[in-house]
């Protein structure tokens, strides 16, 4: 057993080579065939330089302080004073209108919220955008909103409550 570990181990470190001479005649070979191949590139003198000039940017400043403050005491300007109703703290998205009665000539609405139905009259505020309700059909609910635009003023926008299931 002795002999055969000895005699593989013998015949392992015959085969290293101290030269690796093969290797390096590889080496410069490659070497040689690259530099010839090779072909350095002229740069022009006095070619003009390339500039580039940005497009003019828009007056509006994202990052404008003045832009940023709300213009609240400005025409039209919501007032933030008035005790808020119920029915402000709910998107018009999520407000259903489920019905109307007339009653002495007066015609109310009946709202559901959250599981909850609310009874709304002309003059009502309504959503999350300053609305009043400015009109009570059979069929829908007008109400105008108050909005603030990117410039900080205050802009009517006419929307409407339709008639759950008439749609």
């Amino acid at each position: 057993m002795k002999k055969l570990c000895l005699l593989s181990s013998m015949l392992l470190l015959s085969a290293c080579d101290a030269e690796p001479g093969d290797l390096r005649e590889w080496v410069d070979a490659t070497k040689k065939e690259a530099e010839g191949k090779f072909t350095p590139v002229d740069i022009p003198q006095g070619a003009p330089q390339l500039t580039y000039t940005p497009p003019m940017q828009p007056t509006l400043d994202a990052f404008n302080s003045k832009r940023l403050s709300t213009n609240q005491n400005g025409v039209n300007a919501p007032d933030l004073n008035r005790p808020k109703e119920v029915l402000e703290a709910f998107g018009l998205d999520s407000i259903k209108y489920v019905g109307s009665f007339n009653q002495k000539g007066k015609i109310s609405a009946f709202v559901e919220v959250d599981g909850h139905v609310y009874t709304v009259g002309k003059g009502n505020y309504i959503g999350q955008n300053y609305g009043r309700i400015t009109n009570i059909r059979a069929d829908a609910i007008d109400i105008t909103e108050l909005v603030e635009d990117a410039y900080g003023n205050w802009t009517f926008r006419q929307s409407e409550l339709i008639l759950n299931g008439s749609e």
